[in-house]
This record gives structure tokens, C-alpha cells and sequence, in this order.
């Protein structure tokens, strides 16, 4: 989620997650980039998964906590008898919808400064927001398995509003982007946690992504619900 990265507050205080967010969305490029039957997504014409995603979080390094829900459609890129893709990478699938009602964060220094105080941020969401986001990722449906593995990233078009003090210099206002993942795993290891489905054509679940390895532990838990149907 983007919106840890880049701070600019009167007296700057650096974010030590923008490395982190960085790469997220680099492994997830390459998830989808290395993904098998790699197929434009806007030109399948096989079909979509469209439907709602709610996704609440934390993060460590900034403190971070959010909530919100997405309306989504994910084209078809490959469909056969053992299994069905949507696999695409930013700008090959409609924009999302993304309805932001808590998006609290905040960041202490960890060496003093000459007076000895530590410089802290902490900012909070100005109001509940509706924004466009670019989704990247990968969506793959086993048939002969029974189960589906996903892995998203939402990078926000526009920036969103916050209200911030800072210790040293007080309140502020800020606009940043943001960005969002959601999965059954981190980004380029969703196949490690995928999950069952009774009907292809309607896939539903919650699942809760834990820290991992892969990000060093700095986003999680991620709750997640989605509900995915298959439409022509």
C-alpha cells in the first residue's frame, strides 16, 4: 500500500516501507509475467471473473491499519478443459473500484535526534474515499483440482487525502496513492495456498494471508473475502 511510502511532512521523516512495497509490486509483475499462457487480457474475449473483494490489514514499519472493498473484473486470458486463467498485467483489465473507510498509519524514528526525542507521524484517512485503481496479477482456476489461486496488486490512479500531525511541526495534510494485494500467498507464491471451490463459475472465500518470508514479515495479516463469478 502505497500510501507509506513518500512522506513529505514538514520536517521529513523517512519510511522505511517503500523498498517493501516496491518490491511487491515487482514480484507480482513477474508472477504474472512468468505465469503459464500469458495471453493479453483485454483481447481474450473467453469470459470474466467479475464481483466484490473485502480486504482489511495491518503493516509493520510504518504501523499501518486499513480497510476496504473492491468491485472487480478480471478477463479470461486462457480456457481449456483443465483449467481457466485471467492473467494480466497493469492497463489489460478494467480499472477497479476501490472504497477506502480506514486507512490509519504511523512511524516513530528509531535513532533520537540531537535533542534526544525521537520524530514521530502518524495520519489517519481524511474521509471514506471511492478511488480507481490498475489491477496486476494472475487469477488460475484448477478444474481437474478443484481449487483457485490468486494473487492481485491495486495501484491507485489518483492520490487519496490524510490529516497527519507530526511530532515536531503539528498538523498537516497530505494526498498520496495507494496500493492494495490480495491473495492466497505472497506475490509469485499464491500456488503455494490454494483453495477449494465448488463451482468454477462462482468462486467464494475467506482466507487470511499471514506475514511471510517474502516480505520479511512487514504486511499481515491481510483478511480477505471475495466473491467471483464467471460471466460470458
Amino acid at each position: 500500500m502505497q500510501q507509506s511510502f513518500g512522506w513529505q511532512p514538514l520536517n521529513p521523516i523517512k519510511s522505511p516501507g517503500q523498498a517493501f512495497r516496491l518490491h511487491v509490486v515487482a514480484l507480482s509483475a513477474i508472477a504474472c509475467a512468468f505465469s503459464a499462457g500469458f495471453v493479453q487480457a483485454q483481447s481474450s474475449g473467453l469470459g470474466a471473473y467479475s464481483g466484490t473483494i473485502k480486504v482489511s490489514g495491518t503493516e509493520v514499519g510504518p504501523e499501518v491499519s486499513y480497510s476496504a472493498s473492491i468491485k472487480i473484473s478480471l478477463p479470461v486470458t486462457n480456457r481449456d478443459g483443465s483449467s481457466i486463467n485471467a492473467e494480466f498485467f497493469g492497463g489489460e483489465a478494467p480499472n477497479a473500484t476501490v472504497s477506502i473507510s480506514q486507512w490509519d498509519s504511523s512511524y516513530t524514528e528509531t535513532s533520537a535526534d540531537s535533542d534526544g526525542k525521537f520524530s514521530s507521524w502518524k495520519c489517519k484517512l481524511a474521509a471514506p474515499v471511492e478511488i480507481s485503481t490498475t489491477p496486476t496479477g494472475v487469477l488460475n482456476v484448477d478444474l481437474e483440482a478443484k481449487t483457485h489461486a490468486l494473487s492481485i496488486t491495486l495501484l491507485s490512479t489518483e492520490d487519496v487525502a490524510f490529516d497527519c500531525e507530526n511530532s515536531r511541526s503539528g498538523a498537516y495534510q497530505k494526498k498520496e496513492g495507494v496500493i492494495l494485494y490480495i491473495g492466497t500467498g505472497s506475490p509469485g507464491m499464491q500456488f503455494e495456498n490454494p483453495l477449494p471451490f465448488t463451482d468454477a463459475a462462482h468462486l467464494t472465500a475467506n482466507y487470511t494471508l499471514m506475514p511471510t518470508p517474502e516480505t520479511k514479515g512487514k504486511y499481515g495479516p491481510i483478511i480477505q473475502e471475495w466473491d467471483l463469478q464467471l460471466t460470458d
